[in-house]
């Protein structure tokens, strides 16, 4: 094993012994981990072997005992893998099979170490690749190591908060700067793209977008706001979400609302309300409470405000963060996982006023020895421009 860019080789060793421990747990001898370019289903060959997947659907083959491959789509991915990523040995798929028959190469090489009891994990996989791999493997069992790697995955290291602070940190820096071009005649559109050259400057590696601008506070995808092409107006509002990807691959999430003049008394008061309902459910992380807590204070701090049926209860208030943009826990009502240090939770519980605006922002914060620690820094107000 070699250390990597961004990732130590004492934290690669880690993770593989834990990942190899959970395998022996379940009496497997091979797992088949991958990742896919889905927003939400990335991240797991960026843990295993810091190798980033951001356009095709690939894969690694972890023994129990030996070296692990990195299967990748074609001769300069290999290439490049080589060079950086922690993987002891890199294939290719041919061309003509990763169409047709993309897993042959991962059963062959199984069958050859002599593994009986086989395992995967990752989300995302495609049924051209489910399909291929079964097909090989033939009668050979197949378990699911998934729940186990999640939770590896939800509970950060010292080295991954590190870079979850960095990324939160990231986020903020080009939050702040987009803030700056906010201004009535001004193009929504030519604000987002400054800033992404801006947020590559400082090292993002990837990049996502939410912006909704209008007299009506809301939520919009990208294309949502491309297509409409909003030039700002004195009087809207203005919502923005950015959750970029750090150097390192580590995600970090800002969602704020920003009204270009003095925004509406209730608007201001139900973005406070969202902010003390995130602070009360900051205050219940704590090793050993369960992750429902948090979700049950937002809701009731949210209700004795006089925000009843202004949210919908039981609706997740946030999730977990790293190298996926969405991670475990779902922070709901009821969830019953048990916090532990280490964990890092995104909270962004909202609420819908009568006239349709949705009033929403986000904090991170991580789970430490005995409390929480906030890594998010923006206020807890509407941002006037």
């Amino acid at each position: 094993m070699k250390g990597t860019r961004y990732i130590s080789e004492q934290e690669l060793a880690r993770r593989w012994r834990a990942v190899r421990q959970e395998m022996e747990r379940a009496g497997v001898g091979a797992l088949v981990a991958f990742s896919s370019p889905q927003l939400m289903a990335r991240g797991l060959l960026r843990w295993l072997a810091d190798w980033p997947t951001p356009v095709f659907e690939e894969y690694l083959v972890m023994p129990l005992e030996g070296p692990v491959t990195l299967f990748v789509h074609d001769a300069s991915e290999a290439e490049f893998a080589r060079a950086s990523c922690a993987a002891d040995e890199v294939k290719i798929i041919p061309a003509l099979e990763y169409v047709s028959d993309p897993c042959r190469g991962a059963a062959e090489l199984i069958k050859a170490l002599g593994s009986k009891n086989i395992a995967t994990a990752g989300r995302g996989m495609s049924a051209a690749f489910q399909a291929s791999l079964a097909q090989n493997l033939e009668s050979l069992p197949l378990a699911d190591l998934k729940p186990q790697l999640e939770h590896l995955l939800m509970v950060k290291s010292p080295e991954e908060i590190r870079l979850s602070e960095a990324a939160v940190k990231l986020n903020e820096e080009v939050f702040r700067y987009y803030v700056g071009l906010v201004k009535p005649g001004g193009h929504e559109v030519d604000a987002v793209a400054e800033t992404s050259r801006f947020a590559l400057s400082l090292g993002a590696e990837e990049l996502y977008w939410m912006s909704s601008s209008g007299p009506v506070p809301g939520l919009a995808l990208m294309a949502q706001a491309r297509e409409s092409a909003h030039v700002w107006e004195k009087g809207d509002c203005h919502c923005i979400i950015l959750e970029h990807a750090a150097a390192g691959g580590h995600m970090g999430e800002t969602t704020h609302l920003l009204s270009l003049g003095k925004p509406k008394e209730e608007y201001a008061r139900a973005f406070a309300a969202v902010g003390e309902a995130q602070v009360a459910a900051a205050s219940k992380i704590r090793p050993g409470a369960r992750v429902g807590e948090l979700a049950a204070a937002s809701e009731e701090t949210l209700t004795k405000l006089g925000y009843a049926g202004m949210f919908t209860a039981g609706v997740p208030i946030g999730h977990g963060q790293g190298v996926d943009v969405w991670e475990i826990p779902c922070i709901a009502t009821g969830d019953e996982t048990v916090i532990e240090p280490g964990m890092r939770f995104n909270l962004h519980p909202s609420v819908r006023l009568a006239d349709g605006a949705v009033i929403t922002s986000c904090d991170c914060w991580v789970a430490e020895g005995s409390d929480a620690r906030r890594l998010s820094s923006l206020p807890r107000e509407i941002i006037e421009v």
